[in-house]
């Protein structure tokens, strides 16, 4: 019985990692995957910063300009310690654009979430953010606020995005 749950248990767990999309930042220092049907549109994997772009299709924004997007970007640091004004930085610009308004029912020290008005459109966002050696991780998750999205979606685009960033811990 023991070694049928176990044999069960890698199934799905190889089925699940199949379901996946493994990316590397960094030379290798930052490794994170995705869910495979997310489209890469943007790839930045030299220098400093490094970032790559996800699209996530959302059909209720199909034939308009609106659009879910993900960004796994990374920052290397001389030392660690400036990880706190680098986030701080960040936050700084999220602030600064159009319609922001903190969303702090949902935000803590490393995971900032707020709403920003972009074309017109209500979008929600997450800035979540991790310290991996010396280099900043932020993985971004977009998505336009609309009436017409079911929720089933909205959830599955959250934890899409929680995935993302628990496999930075990885």
């Amino acid at each position: 019985m023991k070694l049928a749950c176990c044999l069960l248990l890698l199934a799905t767990t190889g089925a699940l990692a199949q379901d996946r999309i493994a990316y590397s930042l960094n030379e290798g220092n930052v490794d994170f995957s995705v869910p495979a049907g997310w489209i890469a549109i943007m790839e930045k994997t030299d220098g400093n910063p490094q970032a790559i772009a996800f699209q996530v299709p959302d059909p209720s924004a199909q034939g308009s300009n609106d659009s879910a997007d993900v960004t796994v970007k990374t920052r290397r640091l001389p030392s660690a310690s400036g990880y706190a004004a680098t986030v701080e930085g960040e936050l700084g610009r999220a602030r600064a654009q159009d319609g922001y308004e903190s969303d702090t029912r949902h935000s803590s020290a490393d995971d900032h979430r707020y709403f920003v008005q972009r074309a017109g459109t209500r979008y929600q966002v997450r800035d979540s953010f991790r310290l991996l050696g010396n280099i900043v991780v932020e993985v971004r998750c977009r998505r336009p606020v609309l009436a017409t999205t079911p929720a089933s979606w909205n959830a599955s685009f959250d934890a899409g995005c929680d995935s993302v960033v628990a496999s930075l811990a990885q």
